[in-house]
């Protein structure tokens, strides 16, 4: 009886120890692995930007970067994964975005070479500045992990180019309807200007003595043109010559 009430004490005590113990393990916060990276192993690196040589990437567009690693040890290293972040240019303790992590599990053995792809994206909502963009890659020896930081460097970063610039012809818009807004005004204020009102005014109507224009041109004299014209204006003199 008494060797029975003892296994259920300790089996409580067991169960209570590890619920602790897993309670401990849930509230301790996991270390980011760019927070604290591993020591760096016997490689050398390189790299290159297929799409973007000058290094001025597109907010929202994936960015492919291929890395060349040399296994420098006398031990293999499996090159398990490649990732990074995206910090500011002027204080990299202040990182803005972490990239997303691509696994590989790739064997490189000692004095070879081999390459691998990484490729991250740029937030599309990122505004367009100079950045600082860090990318490790992660491998693993026979006394653990290590890393190696194969790209540090200040990058650009620009919108996503439109065909159509809607913001522009927004402002278009609006500074046209302000300049017709204001010609309006300006129109209405000087419009009953009396000096305004002369130079818009209709202008009079210059009466021509045809006849006399007519009797001027003397080639035409003694012709059935001379003829035809004089009958059409003969009623015109009747009724002026009437009226004196």
């Amino acid at each position: 009886m008494a060797s029975a009430t003892l296994r259920r004490s300790l089996l409580l005590a067991a169960c209570l120890a590890c619920g602790f113990a897993f309670a401990v393990a849930q509230e301790a916060p996991r270390a980011h692995p760019l927070t604290n990276l591993p020591p760096a192993g016997e490689i050398s690196t390189g790299f290159f930007f297929p799409e973007f040589p000058t290094k001025q990437f597109i907010a929202g567009q994936p960015v492919k970067v291929v890395v060349g690693i040399r296994n420098e040890a006398a031990e293999k290293y499996n090159i398990s994964a490649v990732m990074g972040s995206l910090n500011n240019a002027q204080d990299f303790r202040a990182y803005y975005w972490n990239f997303t992590q691509q696994v590989y599990f790739q064997v490189v053995e000692p004095s070879k070479e081999l390459s691998v792809e990484y490729t991250f994206l740029p937030p599309k909502d990122l505004p367009p500045n100079d950045y600082q963009v860090a990318l490790t890659v992660f491998y693993e020896a026979a006394d653990g992990f290590k890393s190696s930081t194969f790209f540090n460097q200040t990058v650009s970063v620009s919108e996503k180019p439109q065909l159509i610039d809607w913001k522009l012809i927004f402002l278009y818009v609006i500074f046209i309807g302000l300049v017709a807004a204001g010609g309006y005004y300006v129109w209405t204020t000087i419009k009953d200007v009396p000096l305004v009102k002369s130079m818009v005014g209709k202008k009079k109507s210059v009466k021509t003595d045809e006849s006399r224009t007519f009797n001027n041109d003397e080639w035409v004299a003694g012709t059935h043109v001379a003829n035809f014209y004089n009958k059409k204006t003969a009623p015109a003199k009747a009724g002026a010559k009437k009226a004196q």
